[in-house]
């Protein structure tokens, strides 16, 4: 490399050379570059412990909204829960031999109808019951998955402190 009199930096033949020299190789063992193709990405498939990760975070908010008598918001948080299971049940149906979307459907979702129906009646005592119900539906599930270490229960209180889980017209 060379400066020219305007002291800017100026390539010699032979530098000029060995780039174009260093851009074929490239495009030589990259063929996908030199057609402007990328290579083949797999679809993303999610796991199990991704749907059952946002499940509980649905979970927690559902009481917490159920909870404060925000029956807007948990028919909200039970209609998330609801289709995050049933998209469970459908990318994940069976897990090495576990028949997940089966335990899904016969556990979990006879008690969100349940949950469902307290909610429309705006009736804290029987939401709570369902919502336990739905809850310990939850843990069977994890118990006849040989995961019983997994447990699910009421939120001690919120971790969502960017959220207001009040009904609009009570704040």
């Amino acid at each position: 490399m060379i400066f020219n009199s305007t002291n800017r930096l100026s390539r010699s033949a032979g530098s000029r050379r060995a780039g174009r020299f260093l851009l074929l190789a490239i495009l030589a063992l990259c063929p996908a570059a030199a057609t402007g193709q990328q290579a083949a990405v797999p679809p993303f498939k999610p796991a199990l412990a991704e749907f059952m990760i946002l499940t509980q975070i649905r979970h927690s908010k559902l009481w917490l909204a159920g909870n404060a008598g925000n029956w807007d918001l948990a028919d909200y948080q039970i209609d998330e829960l609801k289709e995050g299971l049933e998209d469970a049940a459908k990318y994940v149906p069976d897990l090495k031999g576990l028949p997940v979307a089966g335990m899904i459907e016969s556990t979990v979702m006879p008690q969100i109808g349940d949950v469902e129906k307290a909610i429309k009646a705006k009736d804290r005592g029987r939401f709570a019951a369902a919502y336990d119900k739905l809850t310990a539906a939850c843990n069977t599930c994890h118990h006849s998955a040989g995961r019983p270490y997994i447990v699910i229960q009421r939120p001690a209180h919120s971790v969502f402190p960017n959220q207001s889980f009040a009904p609009r017209n009570a704040r």
